[in-house]
């Protein structure tokens, strides 16, 4: 399997820190600093994981995502972003980009998000696996758009901790991408039972309430506080 990791960012001083530490990890680290330029290093090269800026200056990050999965690729993305929502969110889901790392970021969050993307490509579902395997593995099923088997690993999940809102909160997002708000609606509010500060469940609920409802802004989780441009 490829050791190279391709980070794709129009600012010199994020794609400085993120080689940086990706190379004193052991990553073979392979820099763009446009959408162009990451196309066509993609085509020339295959890549363990890609770190994609959503918002640079000619093709976006959603739109370097969307013609690398019609070219074929099949690399994990990482989408980054300065904003403190996730604009397209489900429109990544649907092109298979599930993580998400907020700029300005720390050091843990890039370790913490590297470390899961890499280690779901090679989760094998036959074995035994923790609430957080099964959390990550039915994230590994989004992405192969296996959404059936998704809902079925994060009912697991539930069965594994009845406490936890995540899975519930997933269990949400995978419902508003089948179209069903009402249903979203239920695992949100589900989510926020078993905890009412969980900020994920609470802005999902918000925004698939409001008179004019925007799929833009989905919360995936809360492993670190929004950052803002």
């Amino acid at each position: 399997m490829s050791n190279k990791i391709l980070v794709v960012d129009d600012e010199k001083n994020i794609r400085t820190t993120l080689s940086t530490y990706l190379e004193s990890s052991g990553f073979d680290v392979v820099l763009a600093s446009d959408g162009e330029e990451a196309l066509k290093k993609i085509k020339e090269e295959s890549f363990i994981l890609i770190l994609l800026d959503i918002k640079m200056r000619g093709l976006s990050g959603m739109q370097v995502l969307e013609e690398m999965r019609k070219s074929g690729c099949k690399s994990n993305v990482v989408m980054m972003t300065a904003y403190g929502t996730i604009e397209n969110a489900v429109e990544s889901m649907k092109l298979g980009a599930l993580d998400f790392l907020s700029k300005p970021f720390t050091l843990e969050d890039l370790k913490n998000i590297v470390s899961n993307a890499i280690k779901r490509q090679k989760m094998d579902d036959s074995l035994p696996m923790s609430f957080k395997e099964l959390i990550e593995y039915s994230k590994k099923c989004i992405i192969d758009k296996d959404f059936q088997k998704a809902k079925e690993y994060l009912k697991k999940a539930i069965a594994e901790n009845v406490d936890s809102p995540e899975p519930h909160n997933l269990l949400g997002i995978l419902s508003e991408f089948e179209g069903d708000l009402s249903t979203a609606r239920k695992h949100y509010r589900a989510a926020l039972e078993l905890d009412p500060t969980y900020k994920p469940a609470d802005e999902n609920l918000e925004r698939t309430t409001r008179f004019k409802y925007s799929k833009d802004g989905i919360n995936f989780d809360d492993d670190k506080d929004a950052g803002e441009k």
